[in-house]
């Protein structure tokens, strides 16, 4: 039987995402799957961006708070919102050199913001990163210059709209009439969706 194949939607700068990353982690040792991660700009260059220090931020990182105590995931708020274009084009970047080199660069992203404290819109810092990952400084800032990789940002983010969905992470299950989760779920949820999936594709 081939791999079940899952399609995430994710940004860097949303820590439900983050913590996303590391349940599916602990779900891909249960199952044989297929994870693709797919980049999503929650704020796009020269749209609003809510205050790091805001009531709704607040919120929503209490929210985050209970969920990675709950599932024993180590996170820290950064202290201040970045835009997460170029580290969203960084990843694609090392999607063409392989699979290895996307994960490897995905990691690392998401552990500078969320577990480094790092401001992931500084091109130094996502040189370093590209650079540990095996990608070349030059080919990093022709697609920065370029912004090569805008049209599959635009692509992803149209295609979600199109499923009525405005936000990440977003979960496809399956690649025929495939299960939708949206939002983070706790992992045995998320199991429970991928076996009542894969019972339905055997009837």
């Amino acid at each position: 039987m081939k791999p079940l194949k899952i399609t995430i939607f994710s940004d860097y700068i949303c820590p439900f995402c983050f913590l996303a990353k590391e349940v599916m982690k602990r779900v891909d040792r249960s199952f044989e799957l297929d994870v693709e991660w797919k980049s999503y700009e929650l704020h796009p260059v020269g749209e609003w961006m809510p205050d790091i220090n805001s009531a709704y931020i607040r919120m929503a990182w209490l929210n985050v708070q209970r969920i990675a105590s709950e599932n024993h995931i180590d996170i820290k708020l950064p202290s201040y919102l970045c835009n997460s274009r170029r580290a969203l084009e960084l990843a694609e970047v090392a999607r063409g050199h392989g699979e290895n080199e996307f994960h490897e660069c995905h990691e690392r992203i998401f552990n500078a913001y969320f577990l480094e404290g790092k401001n992931i819109e500084k091109e130094n810092v996502l040189l370093k990163i590209g650079s540990e990952a095996g990608l070349e400084e030059k080919e990093m800032k022709q697609a920065w210059k370029d912004e090569s990789f805008l049209p599959i940002l635009q692509e992803n983010k149209e295609y979600l709209h199109d499923h009525g969905i405005t936000g990440v992470p977003t979960f496809f299950i399956g690649s025929q009439n495939p299960s939708v989760i949206f939002g983070l779920y706790p992992q045995e949820k998320i199991e429970k969706v991928i076996r009542k999936y894969m019972k339905t594709m055997q009837e």
